[in-house]
C-alpha cells in the first residue's frame, strides 16, 4: 500500500501522496500574537514581526532530547494546519521522510505530536536515502541538506545492492538563514553607501528585501547583474548586486558545506552529489562544488524525499508492531520521479593532470617508474624520508605508485594519509594540484605537473 508522505524538512516542509508533492515552504509560522493563530504560516512576515514568529520550533522538536512545550505546541499546530490543507484519506497510512538532522529521540517527539493529532503513522524513512534510491544507479552518493539554521550531508552506498546510510554529519555554522542575512547586510551596505537609506532599520522594508532575495539571487545567476529594489513611502530605493558579490557573501555556507563533504567523501571517491534544486542555482555554489573532482551534481526539486516515499510498496504496521525506522531500501529508479531530477553544469572541470613532481620543504621527488616511498624511515632506493618525532608519521606511512598513466596513492599508516582533506581509504588516485597530508599534524607534500605530465 503507497503511503501519504510527511517530509519536515524546515526549509521546505512537504506533503505529497503517489509520488505528487501536494505543497512544499519554509517552516516559519506565528507563536499565537499578532493577531495570528499560533502555527499560522508566517514566512511573508517573518522580518517584520521577528519577536512573534518562530523558525526554530521543528529544528527544535528534531534535535533535542528535551524539546520545550512551547516548540512541541507549535509543530502540532503547523502540522494540523498543512494537513487540513491535504488531508490524508481515511484509511491512508502515515510515513515521514525522516532528514538528516533528526535524532531518534526527535523522531520520538514527533511521533508522538502526530498521535495527538490522530495521525496512523507506520514509520520513518531516511530522507536521504530514498531520495537516492528513488533515482537509482549505482556507486556512492552524498546528499547534502540546506535546513534554515544548519547544513547537513549523508554518505550513501548503493553498490548493486539496496541503498543504505553510511554516516551524516550535521552543522548549525550553516543553513538558508545566515546565508539570506549575508546577502541582507551586503544589499543594505550598499544601499547605505550609495543612497543613505538603511533598508534594515525599518521592519517592512526589511522583510521587502528579504522576499526578494530568492529572484535577485536567479538574475544575477543568469545575467550577471540584478537590481535589488524596494519602495518605501512612496520612493524606489535600488542599487546593483552582481553575482560574484552574492557569491563572496555566501561562502561561510558554501565552506561549510565543502568541508562536510571532504570529511565524507573518500578521498578522490567518484560520487554523486545531490543537492536541492533552490541551493544548485545560487551564486557560488557550483565554484564550490568543482573541487570535486570527478563527481556528479544532480538537483532535486523540494519535496523529493516525500514524493519518493509516498511511491513505496510498504506493508501496513499492525497494532502491536512498533514503528519502524528505515536506513535502508531496495535500488530502483522510479521513472517519474529521476525524470525531475537535473544533472547541473558546474564549472568546467579541470583537465586530469598526472603529477610528476612530490614538492615538499622547497625540493622536488620525481614520481616515475620506480614507486616513491614517504615515511620517517621508508626503506626503499626511492624514498622521501621524514624527520623523526612528527607526530602521527609511520616509518613507512604512504607510496606513490604508477598505474598506467594514472598515479595512486598507497596508504600503509595507522594514523592516515588525506588528499584535500579527504582520509584516503587503502588507496587513491591523486592529480596535479592535490594537497597530502600525512599524520596529525603531520606535513603536507605537494603534487605538481613538470612538462609533459598530461596522460
Amino acid at each position: 500500500m503507497k503511503p501519504f508522505a510527511i517530509e519536515p524538512d524546515d526549509r521546505a516542509f512537504a506533503l505529497a501522496r503517489a509520488g505528487v508533492v501536494l505543497a512544499s515552504s519554509p517552516s516559519a509560522v506565528s507563536e499565537g500574537s499578532a493577531a495570528q493563530a499560533p502555527g499560522a504560516d508566517a514566512w511573508h512576515t517573518v522580518r517584520q514581526l521577528p519577536t512573534s514568529t518562530s523558525t526554530r520550533h521543528l529544528g527544535c522538536v528534531l534535535r533535542e532530547a528535551q524539546p520545550p512545550a512551547r516548540a512541541l505546541s507549535l509543530v502540532a499546530a503547523e502540522l494540523a494546519r498543512r494537513l487540513a490543507a491535504h488531508p490524508p484519506a481515511s484509511g491512508e497510512r502515515i510515513w515521514i521522510a525522516a532528514p538528516a538532522g533528526a535524532e531518534r529521540f526527535g523522531l520520538g517527539a514527533l511521533l508522538g505530536v502526530a498521535r495527538q493529532l490522530g495521525l496512523a503513522v507506520d514509520g520513518f524513512v531516511d530522507a536521504a536515502v530514498v531520495s537516492a534510491a528513488a533515482l537509482g544507479g549505482t556507486g556512492g552518493a552524498i546528499v547534502i541538506e540546506l535546513g534554515l539554521h544548519h547544513v547537513a550531508a549523508t554518505l550513501i552506498e548503493r553498490d548493486g545492492g539496496p541503498t543504505c546510510r553510511r554516516r551524516s554529519l550535521v552543522s548549525p555554522r550553516g543553513g538558508l538563514w545566515l546565508l539570506y542575512q549575508g546577502w541582507l547586510d551586503l544589499i543594505n551596505t550598499a544601499m547605505v553607501r550609495q543612497t543613505r537609506f538603511d533598508a534594515l532599520h525599518d521592519a517592512a522594508t526589511e522583510q521587502q528585501l528579504f522576499e526578494a532575495l530568492p529572484g535577485l539571487a536567479r538574475d544575477a545567476m543568469a545575467q550577471g547583474v540584478a537590481t535589488a529594489a524596494l519602495t518605501s513611502a512612496g520612493e524606489r530605493v535600488e542599487v546593483p548586486v552582481t553575482r560574484d558579490q552574492l557569491a563572496h557573501a555566501a561562502q561561510p555556507v558554501w565552506r561549510e558545506i565543502a568541508r562536510l563533504l571532504h570529511e565524507l567523501r573518500p578521498a578522490g571517491g567518484a560520487l554523486t552529489l545531490l543537492v536541492p534544486r533552490a541551493v544548485a542555482g545560487f551564486p557560488g555554489v557550483r565554484e564550490a562544488l568543482a573541487q570535486f573532482a570527478g563527481c556528479d551534481l544532480v538537483s532535486l526539486p523540494a519535496g523529493f524525499a516525500a514524493a519518493a516515499t509516498s511511491l513505496l510498496d510498504l506493508t501496513p504496521r499492525s497494532a502491536t508492531e512498533p514503528v519502524r525506522l528505515l536506513r535502508r531500501l531496495p535500488s530502483g529508479a522510479e521513472p517519474a520521479l529521476a525524470a525531475l531530477a537535473q544533472r547541473e553544469s558546474a564549472q568546467a572541470d579541470a583537465p586530469w593532470l598526472t603529477p610528476s613532481h612530490v614538492l615538499f620543504a622547497g625540493r622536488t621527488f620525481a614520481l616515475g617508474a620506480e614507486p616513491l616511498v614517504v615515511g620517517r624511515a621508508p626503506g626503499a632506493g626511492h624514498a622521501l624520508t621524514l624527520a623523526e618525532g612528527l607526530a602521527g608519521v609511520s616509518r613507512r606511512h604512504c607510496t606513490f605508485v604508477r598505474d598506467g598513466a594514472e598515479l595512486l596513492l598507497l596508504d600503509h599508516s595507522r594514523f592516515g594519509s588525506f588528499v584535500n582533506g579527504e582520509r584516503v581509504a587503502e588507496r587513491a588516485r591523486v592529480r596535479a594540484g592535490d594537497e597530502v597530508r600525512i599524520g596529525d599534524p603531520g606535513v603536507t607534500l605537494t603534487l605538481i605537473a613538470v612538462g609533459d605530465a598530461a596522460p
